[in-house]
């Protein structure tokens, strides 16, 4: 669909990933604040009608805003670019306000995988929070680098996961480890607690 003949040219983000299992009925709201990156996302969605909303401005603010929605049901991905320290601090700052609006809600968020302190210390933050049901996945495609940059992998934090979840990580992981292998560092993690 993106690369018809075969060779990787267009690499697609998560917001056109998810905007692939909408179902009819399904609603789509996307919030960028770089003013580039915006334009570039209204392009891609100027099609989609009103199943796909963009707006440009804070996520976080616009979670306090739509929360809880209409049908009790919602999926929320937490997708910031962890440019700056204060991301980390909004994402639990963030996901505290949401789930006191809407606990039932399903919160993803996704986190790269640093030497950085900010981030190894995201996900024990993150299961601090209180919520009774997570599931916590990491996916390392190399070692982590020598010289303490860069990233090696990445994280999702999935608080009320589906039930089906853990099942189908612990079937694809290994292979995808395999896959997406840069050096022997490569390697998965994947924990959970439900209550």
């Amino acid at each position: 669909m993106l690369n018809p003949d075969g060779v990787l040219r267009h690499y697609p983000g998560s917001p056109w990933l998810a905007s692939q299992t909408l179902r009819a009925d399904d609603r789509l709201r996307l919030y960028e604040l770089h003013s580039s990156d915006v334009k570039l996302l209204q392009e891609c969605f100027k099609s989609a009608g009103r199943q796909v909303t963009v707006t440009a401005g804070d996520g976080f603010a616009g979670l306090k805003a739509i929360l809880p929605p209409p049908p009790r049901r919602a999926l929320i991905l937490i997708d910031p670019s962890y440019e700056t320290r204060d991301d980390y601090a909004n994402v639990i700052k963030g996901l505290q306000e949401a789930l006191k609006r809407f606990a039932t809600g399903t919160y993803v968020v996704w986190y790269p995988l640093l030497s950085k302190l900010e981030s190894r210390k995201l996900p024990d933050r993150l299961k601090r929070l209180g919520a009774s049901n997570w599931l916590h996945v990491t996916l390392e495609v190399k070692a982590p680098s020598g010289d303490g940059f860069g990233m090696n992998g990445s994280g999702m934090f999935i608080i009320n996961p589906p039930w089906t979840l853990e099942k189908k990580l612990h079937e694809t992981l290994p292979k995808l480890t395999q896959l997406l292998a840069q050096n022997d560092g490569a390697r998965f993690t994947l924990e959970s607690q439900s209550a």
